[in-house]
């Protein structure tokens, strides 16, 4: 990923104060939102957003920003693959809908730069606080998860679950677990890839041959779990399984190791955008210290502008970051080795 230079980002605070005023005492994350970007928003009064997050972590963020602005927020959610071939035939047609686009890889936005407005303090002033290390030209990385493992807490007891990937190969789960289809995401893309740099591609072949099911999506697979049809589901992401155990559902979160892999989630502006100003003033907002709080108070994330968790969210976790320069040959074979290649 290229990322603005340090230098860059210092000269961007300077920007974003000369924009909003001077800073307050308590940091740049409380100052006031710019009002002339407020009324251009409220003007607009609604914004669309497209993303492949979970809908527990989306609505109670929109319910929030519209208590406090009145705007309100939509979104299109699917797995990251049928969502970019919605978003790129509206793009293609010139018939976008989105105002913004949120997930985790990358490389729509590297891969597609012309479908994306350049990420500036003028336009989003609280850009100028964001760890430089997470900012790119025309998007931000928002939060890092680490890829995880979801299973049913009545079905297997606490103690007994697997811990780390080659756990996964053991013949007490034959034919008992969900697999989350590789091939569907970028991220479940670079799990795979980090996993078989550790263990090789032997270790996937063991996975192959232990009888589990495939879903498409995350989401799904915390449902399916959480109801009893199969012990666990990996790879996944502790955001599916969030609103599940709000309700008491018999599920829980498992980080695994060996490796400890990490996922990030990104924003981007679309430059189509329909109603521009709100999708700024949404994101302005979400950065701020208010947005942090509001999305660490929904659900257990690593906010990146919050590495030790001060503002209420998990503290940025050491990973092997995932590779999402995957060679389509090595992507293939990782897919026919594990055994979900089409």
């Amino acid at each position: 990923m290229s990322h603005f230079n340090p230098l860059l980002a210092a000269g961007a605070v300077a920007l974003t104060l000369a924009f909003t005023g001077s800073a307050s005492a308590q940091g740049i994350g409380h100052i006031e939102q710019p009002d002339a970007l407020i009324k251009a928003a409220q003007k607009e009064g609604k914004f669309m957003i497209y993303t492949s997050a979970d809908e527990s972590q989306t609505k109670p963020l929109f319910a929030a920003f519209e208590k406090k602005f009145g705007i309100k927020g939509d979104f299109v959610r699917f797995p990251t693959g049928p969502l970019m071939q919605r978003f790129a035939s509206e793009a293609d047609g010139r018939n976008v809908q989105a105002d913004l686009l949120s997930v985790s890889s990358p490389i729509p936005y590297e891969d597609k730069p012309e479908w994306f407005a350049d990420l500036t303090p003028q336009a989003v002033p609280n850009l100028a606080k964001w760890p430089a290390q997470w900012v790119a030209k025309n998007h931000f990385t928002w939060t890092t998860e680490i890829v995880s493992l979801a299973y049913n807490t009545d079905l297997v007891p606490k103690g007994t679950q697997p811990t780390k990937w080659t756990d996964l190969t053991d013949p007490k789960w034959k034919g008992k677990f969900l697999l989350t289809d590789p091939q569907v995401a970028d991220n479940y893309l670079g799990w795979l890839d980090a996993v078989e740099k550790v263990n090789g591609m032997d270790f996937l072949k063991k996975i192959s041959v232990q009888d589990y099911k495939v879903t498409q999506s995350g989401a799904s697979g915390a449902q399916m779990v959480a109801a009893g049809a199969h012990l666990f589901n990996a790879p996944t992401f502790p955001s599916f399984s969030n609103v599940l155990i709000a309700k008491q559902a018999p599920i829980a979160v498992q980080y695994m190791s060996g490796p400890s892999v990490l996922s990030p989630r990104d924003y981007g502006i679309v430059k189509a955008a329909p109603q521009p100003n709100a999708a700024r003033l949404f994101l302005n907002w979400l950065m701020s210290d208010e947005g942090t709080k509001a999305t660490c108070a929904i659900a257990a994330y690593s906010v990146t502008s919050d590495p030790e968790g001060k503002l209420g969210c998990i503290p940025v976790r050491d990973g092997m970051a995932m590779d999402f320069k995957v060679p389509e040959a090595r992507k293939q074979a990782l897919a026919k080795a594990i055994g979900v290649a089409k």
